[in-house]
């Protein structure tokens, strides 16, 4: 039995990939940053286990069946009871010749606003009781009662546990508390400038990416910053930060005997981290937040 195992509630939405004009979608296909983690964890080996809320429309129907494509295993996606977020990326050049996008939601009033509905607790509740397996990872990226639930449970099972925030929101107290049982937290520095919040804590691995100008992390001492890896043709730049979270799970954890994240040597850290951001860059030259997984899927 495969025994690299990743759990993963967040964000899962239907992304629509269409080039700026055209009224012609190039693609559907599954996305949001816990999305895309599972997905290219599973094409690089992993048993991916998403949760969440969707409903039954065939926007979902489009995910489920996109999940199945790539063996990621739908057990605990429910389409009852919740919503299926659907996100445009259209794609354009901008004025100075570099590839670019931008993001809507398919129903936009005038701001950026998804259809997702978190976690209940029952929801929760009904996954520890079925899930039968202790997962190797357990990876989320929103603040939510539930998830916390599922993040603490899974951390009592040896779990090392991901968390990427896709900003700190209102609920600090219920942020805080995310953090605190997290082992590794990774967010941009386009949704959380601030450092020092982060200061007092021990034992975990803090990284903030940086986009273009590499990424600064945290491990017990001070913040320390790696370079980029440069990458001269940028195709679309969706997704190059899920390909560098999955690929750090990946380089860190894949066949390893699950370990306490502070036992780790700093060595094995950057080259992990270096590896990451070098995966990130490349996913950069292909079209769509995961283009690059199914040019190699051919």
């Amino acid at each position: 039995m495969n025994n690299n195992i990743c759990v993963g509630a967040g964000l899962i939405s239907l992304d629509v990939l269409i080039w700026d004009g055209q009224k012609v979608p190039v693609s559907f296909y599954v996305g949001g940053t816990c999305g895309n983690v599972m997905m290219i964890l599973s094409h690089m080996g992993w048993d991916t286990y998403p949760i969440a809320r969707l409903d039954g429309t065939k926007d979902a129907r489009r995910i489920l069946d996109d999940m199945d494509k790539h063996h990621v295993h739908t057990d605990f996606i429910s389409t009852s009871d919740g919503k299926t977020p659907v996100i445009v990326q259209r794609n354009f050049v901008n004025k100075d010749g570099i590839p670019t996008h931008k993001f809507e939601s398919r129903n936009n009033i005038g701001r950026f606003y998804l259809d997702f509905k978190p976690l209940t607790l029952k929801q929760a509740n009904h996954v520890l009781d079925r899930i039968g397996i202790v997962p190797k990872v357990f990876f989320f990226d929103r603040v939510a009662p539930a998830i916390l639930k599922l993040a603490t449970k899974f951390k009592e099972m040896g779990a090392v546990i991901f968390f990427e925030p896709s900003s700190r929101g209102g609920k600090v107290n219920l942020f805080n508390k995310c953090v605190e049982v997290a082992d590794i937290v990774k967010f941009s520095d386009q949704r959380i400038k601030d450092l020092e919040q982060f200061g007092n804590y021990k034992n975990k691995l803090f990284i903030q990416t940086q986009g273009a100008r590499g990424l600064n992390y945290r491990f017990n001492s001070e913040w320390i910053h790696m370079a980029p890896v440069l990458n001269e043709n940028v195709v679309d730049t969706a997704g190059a930060g899920d390909w560098t979270t999955a690929s750090l799970i990946n380089n860190l954890l894949k066949d390893k005997a699950i370990y306490e994240i502070c036992d780790l040597l700093v060595s094995d850290l950057e080259s992990a981290l270096n590896e990451a951001q070098k995966v990130g860059a490349v996913s950069c030259s292909y079209e769509g937040a995961r283009g690059m997984m199914q040019h190699k899927s051919q």
